[in-house]
């Protein structure tokens, strides 16, 4: 027997409490079919016995999986039962009529096998004791389709209304993708207001850094000058010469912004797979001939400017993040508190609300021990 065949009998063992991790196709589904067979084996009332999936097509296969190894069971002889139990981890005492026995005993179970998805048992959790979840009395899951129309509308409200945070929104995210973004936000995540200087702080940008003090220290004025005599020279050179001449034409000189000193980086600095990653290109752009030739009058103004940017690049990519972090904490923060409370409104719990409210009920102090309980009676 190899390791990994020994290891997936140890995992379906139900004797032991076990965690797994595992890649795609290695078994995990089939460890589980194992312990709850060896579960039944050894007694345990079908009913008693809970299977959580994250889909419903994976709860299904489990399900159809444990059948079918069931049914087998009840047809085969006893040579090849022996086998198939000693193959599950079940010693030669393993009780051969109880196993023929179980196909019909899991048919019968009332309401069938409990094989449900992580949010159907949270809903379940929630609609036993929601006075204790404080969630609302016959709630009702809020489906994929009708939460994005909600959210939809939320946007749409707050375009309407004129809500400055809408120009936060627009600063991240637009186009097809938006509803993908709004779904993976949290109110757990965003429930206070943003703190500009939290956030400052946690990204290590220092303290009233702003994008017009960051592009003064690399945009000192007249840089527009040099380089339109630049250009024209760095076109009597090769392929990289003229891409430079492109790059180079491409910032707007007389009103900067932190997209031309991105992209001043990305023409003026070595690349991320360098032996110096974003290190100016010191003797190495334009192209020796260029550099030598027309290009000459203009190297120590290019080299001068290339190392102003080496050097502002660490703090642009902070202050870029700082930028975008407030923006989505700003708006996540209202976004999320009218997504609340619209769904407080229709009595809706999304699929998130109910991982969230079950995980914060059975690690409630005050609730936790008292739920564990009364759910321990069944499973």
């Amino acid at each position: 027997m190899d390791e990994a065949t020994r290891n997936q009998i140890e995992a379906a063992d139900p004797a032991r409490s076990t965690w797994l991790t595992a890649n795609a196709g290695s078994g995990k589904t089939r460890v589980l079919t194992n312990r709850v067979a060896r579960l039944l084996l050894r007694g345990a009332a079908p009913e008693r016995i809970l299977c959580l999936t994250y889909t419903k097509a994976a709860a299904t296969e489990m399900q159809n999986r444990l059948l079918a190894t069931l049914g087998q069971w009840a047809m085969l002889p006893e040579p090849d039962l022996r086998r198939a139990l000693g193959d599950l981890g079940e010693g030669a005492g393993a009780d051969l009529a109880e196993a023929r026995r179980l196909f019909a005993r899991a048919i019968e179970t009332p309401g069938g096998m409990k094989v449900q998805t992580i949010h159907s048992f949270c809903s379940g959790v929630l609609r036993r004791f929601p006075l204790e979840a404080g969630v609302p009395l016959g709630f009702t899951e809020l489906d994929d389709r009708t939460a994005a129309v909600l959210r939809a509308e939320i946007v749409d409200q707050m375009a309407d209304e004129g809500d400055p945070v809408i120009v936060d929104l627009t600063a991240l995210e637009s186009g097809d993708r938006l509803d993908t973004f709004l779904a993976a936000l949290s109110a757990d995540d965003f429930a206070a207001p943003p703190d500009p200087a939290a956030i400052w702080a946690a990204l290590d940008v220092p303290p009233g850094l702003t994008t017009a003090g960051l592009l003064a220290e690399v945009f000192l004025g007249g840089e527009g000058d040099w380089v339109a005599g630049l250009i024209p020279a760095l076109r009597t050179g090769g392929s990289n010469d003229n891409k430079l001449a492109d790059a180079l034409g491409a910032i707007n000189w007389d009103t900067p912004g932190l997209d031309d000193l991105a992209g001043l980086c990305s023409a003026l600095l070595t690349g991320e797979k360098a032996k110096e990653p974003f290190t100016a290109k010191i003797d190495a752009i334009p192209t020796k001939a260029t550099r030598n030739g027309p290009a000459a009058p203009f190297m120590d103004a290019l080299n001068d400017l290339m190392r102003r940017v080496e050097a502002t690049r660490p703090r642009m990519l902070g202050l870029t993040a700082a930028q975008r972090s407030l923006h989505l904490h700003r708006f996540a923060h209202a976004f999320t508190r009218r997504y609340s409370a619209a769904k407080m409104r229709h009595g809706w719990l999304d699929f998130d609300d109910l991982i969230r409210r079950t995980g914060r009920l059975l690690s409630d102090p005050a609730m936790a021990l008292w739920v564990l309980w009364r759910l321990d009676g069944g499973i």
